[in-house]
């Protein structure tokens, strides 16, 4: 989570450059530069960390929690992932991806946007962001527990193994 802090900042303030520039220096005011701002919030981090742990599973075979664990992911018949197996396994319930961090990061900048503008597009998608974020890290645990391996859905799912790394 001390990675996807990083991110989150980055990001925040890479959108608090945008405000600025569109402001032109906090001298006008302008609610689409503020929606701007909460949604490259609210979009960017979530986009920015699958980027940065879909390159490093594609390049290394592990997030950079696991690299830091000791630890990487190989198919279950002990081939490197592919890319597809890498996708697979970060976007199907991945609680590193769907968990309550994201959820904070993600849906408040949401939640403000939506009192503003009302728009039940923004409603829906913080609906299901907030679904996925709080159900993904349960349904994780509970699918670990019930595996004889510890397996996650998500593992069992893209067919991949956790082993040390090597």
């Amino acid at each position: 989570m001390v990675i996807f802090a990083a991110v989150a900042m980055v990001v925040t303030v890479l959108a608090g450059l945008q405000l600025l520039v569109v402001t032109r220096g906090a001298t006008q005011d302008s609610d689409n530069a503020v929606y701007a701002f909460l949604s490259i919030i609210g979009l960017g981090t979530p986009i920015a960390w699958s980027a940065l742990n879909l390159a490093l599973l594609a390049t290394r075979h592990q997030t950079g929690g696991q690299y830091v664990a000791g630890l990487r992911l190989v198919r279950e018949d002990g081939r490197a992932l592919s890319r597809g197996d890498a996708a697979t396994w970060w976007f199907c319930f991945n609680p590193v991806l769907f968990s309550w961090p994201t959820a904070a990061v993600t849906t408040f900048p949401f939640l403000f946007v939506v009192s503003l503008l009302l728009s039940r597009g923004t409603l829906a998608v913080l609906f299901v962001i907030l679904t996925l974020c709080a159900a993904s890290p349960v349904i994780a645990l509970v699918s670990a527990m019930l595996d004889d391996q510890n397996r996650t859905l998500h593992d069992r799912i893209a067919g991949t193994i956790v082993v040390p790394a090597a």
